[in-house]
């Protein structure tokens, strides 16, 4: 798994470089994101499956646009949308854990968490795409159902993110938690009563007493 993470990191620059040679600049400005967005999964030490998983999907994210797929499929914005700002959720929350002060919350508040950064998140990529619509390229979708349309996919996958994200942590919490530990000095007996390994030292009154009864 980690040379497959591996291999994906490097998919990045190498994205860069062929938009870059066959494509356009804006092609290539998208992967540069994409390439930042690898190095901080990286940084952040994420589980193997994950950081692959959102590396794979933002530069699904990006290849789409180069090839124009959100235009020439129906409805394949919102499932990038979907996919996308879920794992980029997941990710600033796993960030922020590392990084900041943020503690360990319950799965009720993990869930909140993850989906309010969604939101977020969605808000910030419909800025964006209206930013790219005057000052990149007219050919940018932008419009009040393509807006709406967006964002409710963006907070449906952050929630389901949140809700994935905890069940995974319940499972491995589960998967690692040490069995209950004898007492120090404590010896099991057949049919799992214990017997106290209390050590007696030479000398000691109860051996004393015990010699003077058989005396």
């Amino acid at each position: 798994m980690s040379r497959l993470a591996l291999v994906v990191r490097w998919l990045g620059p190498l994205s860069v470089l062929l938009t870059v040679l066959f494509f356009d600049l804006v092609g290539a400005s998208v992967m540069m994101l994409v390439c930042l967005a690898v190095t901080i999964t990286w940084r952040a030490r994420l589980p193997a499956a994950l950081e692959i998983t959102t590396d794979l999907t933002l530069l699904l994210a990006a290849w789409s646009s180069v090839f124009l797929l959100y235009e020439k499929l129906e409805h394949w914005d919102l499932v990038v949308h979907f996919a996308a700002t879920a794992v980029l959720a997941e990710l600033a929350f796993r960030a922020l854990e590392r990084w900041s002060r943020l503690s360990s919350p319950g799965p009720v508040s993990h869930v909140v968490v993850v989906s309010s950064l969604g939101a977020a998140l969605a808000l910030v990529w419909e800025y964006l795409e209206f930013a790219g619509f005057y000052l990149v390229d007219p050919q940018v979708n932008v419009g009040y159902l393509d807006t709406m349309g967006d964002l409710a996919a963006g907070h449906a996958g952050s929630l389901v993110a949140g809700i994935l994200g905890t069940w995974a942590r319940q499972r491995a919490g589960a998967g690692g938690k040490p069995r209950a530990t004898e007492r120090p000095g404590s010896t099991a007996r057949p049919g799992g009563t214990q017997r106290s390994g209390t050590v007696r030292r030479p000398g000691s009154t109860e051996d004393q007493d015990t010699t003077e009864k058989k005396d």
